[in-house]
């Protein structure tokens, strides 16, 4: 994959949610090799198929059974089924508010 410098998956994912208006934290992404790890880590969630790379499945939040396109299916299925359960366990991007002594 030849591109430009600074062109890679990750700038094609800000330009197209900036133009959607959307927030990168709604975007699920999945992939399987390096020049996915750039927009795997830039989205709210991140998906690795069966047959990605071993580099690519320690930096995702989720990981199918299945392999290449059969993966995506599969994540698409449970997410269908139930969303909620789906990406419950996702706690890259949590944020603690609050908690301590507050004092007016």
């Amino acid at each position: 994959m030849c591109l430009p410098p600074g062109i890679n998956k990750a700038s094609g994912l800000t330009a197209a949610i900036e133009q959607l208006k959307l927030s990168a934290h709604n975007v699920v992404g999945i992939g399987d090799a390096e020049n996915d790890q750039a927009f795997l880590s830039a989205c709210g969630c991140s998906v690795a198929v069966a047959n990605a790379l071993e580099s690519v499945k320690e930096n995702t939040d989720l990981r199918t059974a299945a392999d290449r396109g059969a993966g995506v299916a599969e994540l698409i299925d449970l997410w269908l089924e139930d969303p909620g359960a789906t990406f419950a366990n996702i706690r890259r991007h949590d944020l603690y508010l609050g908690g301590g002594r507050r004092t007016c």
